[in-house]
């Protein structure tokens, strides 16, 4: 239930039939958490419905889907960054090998 547990799924997702009002933790416990294991995910991890943040009072509607998320291990923007900068100078150097130039 920790974060240091890599995020990795021991079953797969399924579909829960729960009475309307069934709030995120109320569910969490129908899925067989413990009352511990759900201020667990709480405390240590996020728990969102469709990217939303949730609260374990949070109300649950048909069709919605809870997610249990952990903190970024990487900043997306610098990453994108990066990926921007290698493929420019990738472009770079097939443009001087194509002309003939030597990069500098």
């Amino acid at each position: 239930m920790l974060p240091e547990d890599g995020g990795i799924l021991n079953r797969m997702p399924q579909p829960l039939d729960v009475q309307t009002g069934c709030t995120v933790g109320q569910a969490l416990n129908r899925l067989g958490y413990s009352p511990e294991d759900i201020q667990c995910l709480f405390d240590k991890r996020s728990v969102a419905v469709f990217g939303h943040t949730a609260a374990a009072d949070t109300t649950l509607h048909p069709g919605d889907r809870i997610e249990l998320l952990d903190a970024l291990r990487f900043d997306p923007k610098e990453s994108r960054r990066r990926r921007a900068a290698h493929k420019a100078g990738s472009q770079q150097g097939k443009t001087a090998r194509r002309s003939g130039k030597a990069r500098t």
